[in-house]
């Protein structure tokens, strides 16, 4: 039962490694290059810019 919980555990914390990593990559090359690739297709990366609503003084 031991040798269970020790073998999920290294899954999980081997899965969640790898996420990661990946996620890092993708984001790396999307901010150098402004592309990635999986295999034989390249896939190009477009910033999405947070847009915080202006304070505008109405005037009445």
């Amino acid at each position: 039962m031991k040798l269970l919980f020790w073998v999920l555990l290294a899954f999980l914390i081997g899965w969640l490694g790898g996420w990661r990593h990946a996620h890092i990559t993708v984001a790396d090359e999307c901010e150098r290059l402004g592309k990635f690739f999986v295999g034989d297709t390249v896939f190009e990366c477009t910033k999405i810019k947070k847009v915080t609503p202006s304070k505008e003084k109405s005037i009445d």
